[in-house]
C-alpha cells in the first residue's frame, strides 16, 4: 500500500487509533520520516515503531474492509466529476441524471 493510500486511510479513520500509533503512522507516512527518524524522535526502538506501522496500517485496513468510507468516497467524487464533464459539454441531461444517483446514495 502506498503512501497516498494510507494517507487517505488515516484522514478516515485515524481517529479509530490510539495516539501513539496515530502520531507514528503520521510522522511515516505525511512527514516521511524513516524508522530510524522515528524511534529517535519518540525514543523506542527501530523494531517498535516497525510492528507499530505495520499494526496500525493493518488496522487502518480493516476499517476500510468493513466500512467502505474511502471507497465511497471515491466513487462520489468520480460521480460529481462525471457531472462536470458532461456540464461542460452541455449535456444536461446527463448531468441531472449523475448527480441524482449521487443524492440517492447520500
Amino acid at each position: 500500500m502506498d503512501s497516498v493510500q494510507v494517507c487517505m486511510l488515516l484522514d478516515f479513520y485515524g481517529q479509530l487509533l490510539t495516539d501513539r500509533t496515530r502520531e507514528i503512522l503520521e510522522l511515516r507516512f505525511q512527514e516521511d520520516m524513516s524508522l530510524a527518524e522515528i524511534a529517535e524522535d519518540l525514543g523506542i526502538s527501530r523494531q517498535a515503531a516497525h510492528d507499530a506501522i505495520h499494526r496500525g496500517v493493518d488496522s487502518l485496513t480493516g476499517y476500510e474492509e468493513k466500512l467502505k468510507l474511502v471507497e465511497r468516497f471515491t466513487q462520489q467524487k468520480k460521480t460529481i466529476n462525471s457531472a462536470f464533464t458532461a456540464l461542460e459539454e452541455h449535456n444536461e441531461e446527463k448531468a441531472k441524471k449523475l448527480l441524482s444517483t449521487l443524492i440517492e446514495e447520500l
